[in-house]
């Protein structure tokens, strides 16, 4: 492949991936640094296709090629640091190499198209050296990024950190090696530089995708333990309310039936609340889910009904009237008890003695007539 073929590669390689980014929807700082590499990058790569084809606007294009190694080095930040990656240092001073570079470019653009020579040459020699000394400190920070808490990673981010320095170490080390052998040789060096550089693009394209897919697994991750966790949470405080209210069901039972307080004329939902310091809606709350019951009231006339069925059919009882019966069981008068009576067990009061007694009647003449 020819190097203008390669760097025509490049260029196409660059700007596929810088739209790649921008059309991601959830976009994250790294995607947008990366955009920014890729943008550069596709330009230093017009820079080499034109060349001097279009003589001191070159250094134009040179201009916009401000943006490679600095911002690499912030995007580096992005994909290993979880909290506050890039602070206001940073960009100080990846801003600073960037107008360097373009300061640098703009002296030659000026320079080659008015065709003026400067005193000496002492300013584009200080600024490259500059840039070149800043550029090395940067790499140096680039491959910090991956080493520093390398230890801590778990298998999967040391696998992405060490793909991470396996790329830019190499590409890094390649360059050096490049530029020592093809010494004399700018065209080799040019082609190796574009294919290292193409390499570290798809690459870098590659974790990029990676860590944002490890990273919403990881959150995924997180967000079903924490459901969980919440779930189970939800799950021992139901069991514990449940058990609290079965013993104040208990404690409800041993106040209205035990100590009978269900014969209580005018008994009301209020005056058992009042003994047991709790809210009305508490005790209507363990009625319904503990004792099957309606509503209060429909507690307490099943029990004034089940101590009157007792009275109505107690031998000792039978001259009591209707009424007598009703107020021993907690009735205020015989017209509601007679209808919470028929209402429990279809019969009135007098209709369910009779009944019973006609039924003891006919048991009594079948055992005298059975020889």
């Amino acid at each position: 492949m020819s190097q203008s073929n390669l760097y025509m590669l490049l260029l196409v390689v660059a700007i596929a991936l810088l739209l790649t980014q921008i059309s991601i929807k959830q976009k994250r700082t790294m995607h947008v640094l990366f955009a920014v590499f890729c943008g550069s990058v596709a330009m230093v790569a017009l820079k080499k296709i034109t060349g001097e084809q279009i003589g001191a606007y070159q250094y134009l294009i040179g201009m916009t090629t401000c943006a490679t190694c600095n911002v690499y080095w912030l995007l580096s930040r992005c994909l290993f640091r979880e909290k506050s990656p890039i602070a206001l240092p940073h960009l100080i001073m990846a801003a600073s190499i960037a107008c360097l570079v373009m300061f640098n470019q703009g002296y030659l653009f000026v320079s080659n198209l008015y065709d003026i020579q400067f005193s000496s040459s002492f300013t584009h020699h200080f600024l490259g050296e500059l840039i070149g000394l800043l550029s090395s400190c940067i790499l140096v920070l680039m491959i910090w990024e991956g080493f520093r808490g390398f230890q801590q990673a778990n298998k999967l981010e040391k696998k992405q950190r060490t793909f991470y320095l396996v790329t830019i170490m190499g590409a890094i080390g390649l360059s050096t090696v490049s530029n020592s052998l093809f010494v004399d040789d700018p065209a080799a060096t040019d082609w190796s530089v574009g294919l290292i550089t193409l390499t570290v693009l798809i690459n870098t394209q590659v974790l990029v995708y990676w860590r944002r897919r490890s990273s919403l697994a990881s959150k995924t991750t997180l967000s079903v333990t924490h459901d969980e966790a919440e779930e189970s949470k939800n799950r021992s405080l139901t069991l514990i309310e449940k058990e609290e209210e079965n013993d104040f069901a208990k404690a409800i039972l041993a106040l209205i039936v035990d100590e009978q307080r269900f014969l209580q004329a005018n008994l009301k939902v209020v005056d058992i609340a009042r003994e047991l310091n709790v809210s009305e809606y508490r005790i209507s709350k363990a009625l319904r889910n503990q004792l099957n019951a309606k509503n209060f009231n429909d507690f307490v006339n099943r029990l004034r009904i089940e101590h009157a069925s007792s009275l109505l059919l107690d031998p000792d009882k039978q001259h009591w009237s209707i009424l007598v019966v009703g107020l021993e069981s907690g009735f205020a008068s015989v017209g509601p008890f007679t209808r919470a009576f028929k209402s429990h067990t279809g019969f009135t009061p007098n209709q369910y003695r009779l009944s019973h007694q006609a039924s003891s009647e006919e048991e009594a003449d079948l055992h005298i007539q059975t020889p």
